[in-house]
């Protein structure tokens, strides 16, 4: 099923160059605020929509970054840093050694302890050909000499520590709308004008992209609302590509709650048993919609639903809203 807050997402990458970019904040943690701002609460995680949708060909997804998530806490945007291998301290600096012929290595500063330029293990006086200078790392903590730290990355959260491999990485990207996504988007906006049309021919008042109260002041988003105030009659309209019966089980229950009679209709004319099951005995109007522009109460039936990643295929479908329905 495509949520109303989705379908407004998608169409709102209609207009040319418009792209959903993460931004990151100073703590690192990463957002897409556009695409929170049009989806609705019950959609979830705006990254995990764009990414459903990039899997399945409506968007396409540019590599932009990458950032890591702390296993211990969750936070995002981790920190890059280097720590001792012996101790695991992050306080290890670059600085210059010395080492002498006895094999001892420590800093200049050792070696020119009480202003005397001698071995601090060996106390010989230093000699150009007796010692050698290079640039290693110096635990601060440890003493630790060694050429190579180890890396870390380090929570600005919990201030934990791992190695890098031991952390969440998570690929950044920025989406925007395909060839595939322009006519997916195409036929779902089509089925949900049509279906709104057709109820206003029976009288109905209907709403596109409405809320509906749920009895407790919460809105609950439906993709159309249609009313007919002097029949008292009301109905919810959902739009779905494959309806599975667990989804729709929901929606009814919602209509009920409502004292509405749901239509759920359907882009890709099949649905599973359970739902056609619930169509049977008029607990729901279930219609497809048709390449052609109409509804038709005939649909197939498949055990459950197909891989929503072969969701562009050919659609089935539709013509009035029966009358008998919900009567």
């Amino acid at each position: 099923m495509v949520s109303p807050g989705e379908l407004r997402l998608v169409d709102s990458l209609t207009e040319d160059g418009t792209e959903f970019e993460p931004e990151i904040a100073e703590s690192g943690a990463v957002s897409y605020p556009e695409a929170a701002r049009l989806l609705d609460d019950a959609d979830g995680d705006p990254a995990d929509v764009l990414e459903r949708f990039a899997a399945r060909g409506v968007l396409a997804n540019e590599f932009v970054s990458k950032v890591y998530v702390c296993p211990e806490c969750s936070a995002e945007g981790m920190q890059y840093t280097t720590v001792c291998p012996a101790c695991e301290a992050a306080h290890a600096v670059e600085r210059t050694v010395v080492e002498h012929v006895c094999g001892y290595v420590g800093t200049e500063q050792e070696f020119e302890a009480d202003g005397r330029s001698r071995c601090p293990n060996c106390e010989e006086r230093l000699q150009p050909e007796n010692v050698t200078e290079a640039d290693r790392y110096v635990c601060e903590e440890c003493t630790e000499v060694f050429d190579t730290p180890d890396h870390r990355l380090w929570c600005r959260d919990c201030l934990y520590m791992f190695p890098p491999d031991e952390t969440i990485e998570r690929v950044l990207y920025r989406y925007a709308l395909t060839a595939d996504g322009e006519r997916w988007l195409d036929r779902q906006r089509t089925a949900r004008e049509t279906i709104a049309e057709s109820l206003e021919e029976r009288s109905f008042e209907t709403e596109i992209d409405a809320t509906v109260d749920d009895g407790t002041g919460n809105p609950v988003p439906v993709h159309v609302l249609a009313e007919d105030d002097l029949m008292g009659d009301r109905r919810l309209v959902a739009i779905h590509e494959t309806p599975s019966t667990e989804r729709i089980d929901s929606f009814c229950a919602f209509a009920e709650s409502v004292d509405a009679h749901p239509i759920v209709v359907t882009t890709s004319g099949t649905v599973e048993e359970g739902v056609a099951a619930r169509a049977e005995t008029s607990e729901v109007t279930l219609l497809s919609f048709r390449e052609g522009g109409t509804l038709e109460a005939d649909y197939d039936v498949v055990e459950n639903v197909p891989d929503q990643r072969g969701f562009f295929r050919r659609i089935t479908a539709a013509v009035d809203v029966p009358a008998w329905k919900g009567q």
